[in-house]
């Protein structure tokens, strides 16, 4: 039976010396992505009536439309989950009245905004991964810019933009949708009126904790069109390029999610 050898010192300095010249790659991609970014940005706010609104629109009725059942449906079993699980522990120190601000707190300061962006980054940053990746094998991006007409304008501030309008309205929906899950399984289970539930969960939401959701939607909105865009346009000029760009924006989104997410958290903890 063949054993498999233990990796030499100089196959792991290789593997590091790999991994750091991939990261000072994807470090300068960024920086050039930014730029472009930046500029088409800058350009739009000097003149606003340059901005492709139809683009915008196309975008947002993909992006929020199409993805407000599944958010919708997600953040009401995530109030329903965590209602039940919070009655079960509190219920062992006799605390249970306090599931109603725990569901109404955490929902709306962490697990909608959370749950809203890695949905978004799975349905919406691949796709746009994806259709620049395909656009740039087809060299169409190449026939935009011989052209004469700004990439950044016509394929990423869109798509920028349209995120940043749809991802607060999508977090509220998962908000209520999550609440009311919390508040099926409280009535149930502790006997409480629909009233006494709502009152209380509006009195334990402060708008500090609204802010903190919104703030984080807009922030996870700009990491996954930034991603998913920034992966599409450097995707490489064949198939498998344009697979491997899809799922590398939905991995790479999903990670800078949850740690910008602890980072947002311990601002706001800090601040408070």
């Amino acid at each position: 039976m063949n054993t498999r050898s233990p990796r030499s010192l100089k196959q792991l300095c290789i593997e590091v010396a790999d991994s750091a010249i991939a990261l000072r790659d994807d470090l300068c991609l960024f920086c050039t992505f930014s730029r472009q970014l930046g500029k088409a940005t800058l350009d739009a706010i000097r003149h606003p009536r340059k901005i492709r609104r139809y683009d915008v629109y196309y975008y947002m009725d993909n992006c929020g439309s199409d993805a407000m059942p599944i958010i919708a449906l997600l953040g009401f079993l995530i109030g329903v989950i965590l209602a039940f699980q919070a009655i079960v522990q509190l219920r062992r120190f006799g605390v249970e009245s306090y599931v109603v601000n725990l569901v109404g707190t955490v929902i709306v300061t962490e697990l909608a905004p959370l749950v809203t962006a890695v949905v978004l980054a799975g349905r919406t940053g691949s796709s746009f991964a994806a259709e620049l990746g395909t656009m740039k094998a087809d060299e169409e991006i190449d026939a935009m810019v011989t052209m004469g007409f700004d990439p950044g304008r016509f394929l990423l501030f869109p798509k920028m933009l349209a995120l940043l309008l749809i991802m607060p309205g999508l977090t509220i929906i998962s908000d209520v949708c999550g609440i009311s899950g919390g508040m099926v399984i409280v009535c149930s289970m502790l006997q409480v009126s629909t009233g006494e539930y709502l009152t209380k969960t509006f009195e334990i939401i402060q708008p500090i904790d609204l802010a903190q959701g919104l703030v984080k939607s807009f922030v996870f909105a700009v990491i996954v069109a930034g991603i998913g865009c920034m992966k599409g346009v450097n995707a490489e000029r064949n198939a498998q390029g344009v697979g491997r760009s899809a799922t590398s924006a939905v991995v790479t989104s999903i990670f800078l999610i949850v740690v910008t997410d602890a980072i947002l958290t311990s601002c706001f903890g800090i601040a408070s």
